[in-house]
């Protein structure tokens, strides 16, 4: 059975069930021989169907990947973060686990074939965790800035809050451009990298932080 399976953390490709291995404590794991070479054990959590899901499959928080834009026979893991709907142009939005939004159509989509109790629990404790737990806390109502076309504005980049401009919105998602380089990005309208949202949520968790002290005493 021709699949797709995680290599590594942030990498899956094609491969080929060759085995189905049941282990003593209960788990069924699955010896993968990749297209491009060598072989991986992985669990149900780490492979997907190379098939469209049907769209009652698919709901805000499902763990799917997409097809690298830069290496096609690349797939890159990602959280479902929006449905179709008229306010996004029937569009699925996915967020990449390097915090990467991009709107897919849902042929681009491959659903993981076990989802975890956690979404969140392949994600490696970051900043982009934190923001994709405060995401789906908040859904269907996530925190979104209004900017428009032509405003300036800062934005994380390399580390550094970095002054750019806003080119073109696209539903919830922008593209800036910076101004020192020239270098462009998409960017969530409620992602962490924008100042303005960054500042607001670091309010937020110290005035939750005084509250609970003052419940404390």
């Amino acid at each position: 059975m021709v699949v797709l399976a995680r290599r590594r953390v942030t990498r899956w490709q094609r491969g080929k069930i060759v085995e189905i291995i049941n282990k003593d404590d209960g788990r069924v794991k699955y010896k993968v021989i990749f297209d491009e070479k060598g072989k991986s054990l992985v669990s149900g959590h780490h492979i997907a169907k190379e098939t469209t899901p049907k769209l009652d499959q698919l709901y805000v928080g499902a763990r799917v990947l997409i097809q690298s834009p830069e290496d096609e026979q690349c797939f890159l893991p990602g959280l479902l973060s929006e449905l179709p709907s008229r306010k996004n142009r029937l569009r699925f939005l996915v967020f990449l686990d390097d915090h990467t939004p991009v709107y897919v159509s849902l042929p681009s989509l491959y659903l993981v074939c076990r989802q975890m109790d956690d979404p969140l629990g392949d994600l490696p404790e970051s900043p982009h965790k934190c923001f994709m737990a405060q995401y789906l806390r908040s859904w269907p109502y996530p925190h979104l800035t209004h900017y428009k076309e032509g405003q300036i504005l800062k934005i994380e980049l390399n580390g550094v809050h970095q002054k750019c401009h806003v080119e073109l919105v696209d539903c919830s998602l922008m593209k800036v451009v910076f101004e020192e380089n020239g270098e462009t990005d998409w960017i969530h309208r409620g992602s962490l990298r924008l100042e303005h949202m960054s500042k607001f949520l670091e309010l937020k968790q110290n005035r939750g932080s005084k509250a609970d002290d003052s419940d404390s005493k």
